[in-house]
This record gives structure tokens, sequence and C-alpha cells, in this order.
């Protein structure tokens, strides 16, 4: 059943992603320009913004699919286990 659901939600992630890319220009129209991208890149930049956020969820959705999502993440956010592990030492 997990396996049904990485292909779902990835292949939906994966169709989101590239209705995101091909229809940027739509998406600016109907939400408005995104300010902080605007102020930030430079004028006419929430299409370039929509487009990368677009190919992100592209390249995430495969990795979800085929099951690397979990793993890059470990490997990532690795340098982090240190800070959240729980305190080791204290012997009440």
């Amino acid at each position: 059943m997990e396996l049904f659901n990485q292909i779902v939600f990835g292949g939906l992630a994966i169709g989101a992603g590239a209705a995101m890319v091909k229809y940027s220009w739509s998406l600016t129209n109907f939400t408005g320009n995104i300010g902080t991208v605007e102020r930030y890149l430079g004028g006419g930049s929430t299409n370039s913004f929509y487009k990368f956020m677009g190919v992100v969820l592209i390249i995430g959705g495969l990795f979800y699919m085929t099951g690397m999502l979990t793993p890059l993440m470990e490997w990532l956010f690795s340098p982090l286990a240190s800070i959240f592990a729980p305190f080791r030492g204290s012997s009440n």
C-alpha cells in the first residue's frame, strides 16, 4: 500500500510541478506578483520563481516516487542530528 501511495502522490507532485512550469504566466496573472521576489530578484521574476518551484516540485515528486526522498533528507540534515539528539550522560 505504501508503494501505491508513493506512486500516486509522487505523480500528483510531478503533475502539479509541470503545470506550474507550463502555466506560470497564468498563475502570476491569477495570484499577482510576489512582492518579496520582485523586490530582491527584479521585476518580472515572479514567473521565474514559479518555474523554479515547479522544477523543485517535479524533482521532489520523482525522489518520493522512487523512495529516495527519506535518504536524501537524512543525508542533508545529518549535521543537525547532534543538536537534536537526546541528552546522554545524565545518570540520576
